[in-house]
């Protein structure tokens, strides 16, 4: 696994890849882990596909401003009222948009759920995101049992960049969990045109150095990949 940030407080890791994925139609599907100790914690992971990479910010972990989709897990409660954490919600960046980090995100949300139970869950947790270019994205999540899925949301239409890095990050602050990525699976979604898109992982699914981490408070890593038809699965592991 790679862990973004341990269960410490005031650190901020990240993991992008290398080169953008290249498909127009895709699906990528994540295994993490959201765990530590006591019981304050804080403050949360998200998965990115945007035209920016690797830098740290203050968007879990991540740089603000940004421009394409991120996908954000929140964990700890700022000022939403009504609103059941951890919470799972989309926002779609414009390089000029700021996160609403004061109340969660509630200004800038695309679509989102309540996911009580995906952290410290005692079944792998998993998120899976589908894409289709111009018509819609769907998020599921996978924590109440294995291989039983949950449909967070699904959206109308998105335009993302055509040039986008898929990543991930996360932070703590004065609370802290240990934020893991155990595997990242890429595939390609046919559709009905009688022909397939590229493959979804593109060229970064070629080499040892597809992904790159930065960040403080994580760790060295390494990893084996995969190839199935049409996708890429990496295993991270220390």
């Amino acid at each position: 696994y790679v862990r973004l940030t341990s269960d410490r407080p005031s650190q901020e890791g990240w993991l992008f890849s290398r080169l953008p994925l290249t498909a127009t139609n895709w699906e990528i599907e994540v295994e993490f882990k959201i765990h530590g100790q006591g019981n304050l914690h804080g403050d949360g992971m998200a998965i990115w596909l945007t035209k920016q990479r690797g830098q740290i910010g203050p968007v879990f972990g991540s740089i603000d401003r940004f421009e394409g989709l991120g996908i954000f897990i929140d964990t700890y409660k700022n000022q939403r009222p009504g609103v059941v954490f951890p919470y799972v919600m989309a926002m779609l960046g414009n390089s000029s948009v700021i996160y609403d980090k004061d109340h969660d995100g509630k200004e800038n949300e695309i679509a989102g759920c309540s996911a009580r139970g995906i952290r410290s869950s005692s079944v792998p947790t998993k998120i899976r995101l589908t894409y289709f270019a111009e018509k819609s994205l769907t998020v599921a999540l996978q924590y109440k049992a294995e291989n039983e899925w949950t449909e967070c949301f699904e959206t109308g239409p998105l335009t993302l960049p055509s040039v986008a890095y898929l990543g991930f990050s996360a932070e703590t602050g004065e609370l802290s969990d240990n934020h893991d990525i155990i595997s990242v699976e890429t595939k390609n979604k046919y559709v009905n045109k009688g022909y397939s898109d590229q493959a979804a992982a593109g060229s970064a699914a070629g080499g040892k150095d597809a992904f790159e981490r930065g960040g403080r408070g994580g760790g060295r890593q390494q990893f084996r990949r995969e190839k199935e038809a049409g996708s890429w699965k990496w295993f991270f592991f220390k």
